[in-house]
């Protein structure tokens, strides 16, 4: 039987398990904003486990913290562009409050999606024949 390979990219945006592509990652829907951040503890149809271990979803800051920064700067240069730079004091943490739940959630994907299968390769792919022998 060959090894999972990743999903892919459809079900990254549909919050997908990484590894088969069917089951939900997140317990709730992005609009419920006091628990939009829970998730499964394993996939419901491949029994991945999302949490591979205490902590793991402290490196999404990271992922998060990029994504914020890189709206920012976009979002500067349009409303330079645009002649509304003094209103980016307003407008861009607004967009951020408003953008947050889908960022946060953003994060923990690229931690599932990215980090997980190259930190984790026995977890997510399975141990292969050889790796059993030797």
């Amino acid at each position: 039987m060959a090894a999972p390979k990743l999903a892919g990219i459809v079900p990254f945006f549909r919050a997908r398990c990484p590894r088969c592509g069917k089951g939900d990652v997140f317990l709730n829907k992005v609009m419920s904003f006091k628990k939009f951040s829970d998730t499964h503890e394993e996939c419901a149809k491949c029994g991945l486990k999302f949490e591979p271990e205490t902590g793991f979803f402290v490196g999404a800051m990271y992922w998060t913290y990029a994504l914020l920064v890189g709206l920012s700067v976009v979002m500067s240069v349009l409303l330079y562009k645009m002649d509304l730079f003094d209103e980016a004091v307003y407008i861009i943490p607004a967009l951020i409050i408003f953008l947050l739940p889908w960022v946060f959630r953003t994060g923990r994907l690229l931690m599932l999606y990215v980090v997980y299968p190259a930190m984790y390769k026995k977890l997510f792919f399975g141990s292969t024949e050889e790796e059993d022998y030797s």
